[in-house]
């Protein structure tokens, strides 16, 4: 089960959806693992969430939801329109 994301920002994430960028269940995001290296494991840039929550999860936010995902990008703030800087 996933979600599929739609970017709306246009030359920042507008391509969420081309990209096939989804919130997905995954089995290295949970405590254990967290614990023994310090943060979970890595998709490719799609919101990863515990398996045995995805469920619950996707259905809660469908159709309503807004996130703000962000990564260490020093140009992000200049380029978008939606953050003020």
């Amino acid at each position: 089960m996933s979600l599929q994301l739609e970017g709306i920002e246009a030359g920042i994430n507008d391509k969420a959806k081309q990209r096939a960028i989804v919130i997905h269940g995954a089995d290295y995001v949970n405590d254990a693992l967290i614990k023994k290296q310090g943060y979970i494991g890595r998709s490719l840039g799609c919101p990863a969430v515990p398996q045995n929550q995805v469920k619950n999860i996707i259905q809660t936010i469908k159709g309503s939801s807004l996130f703000y995902i962000h990564a260490p990008d020093k140009t992000y703030l200049q380029k978008s329109n939606l953050i003020g800087s």
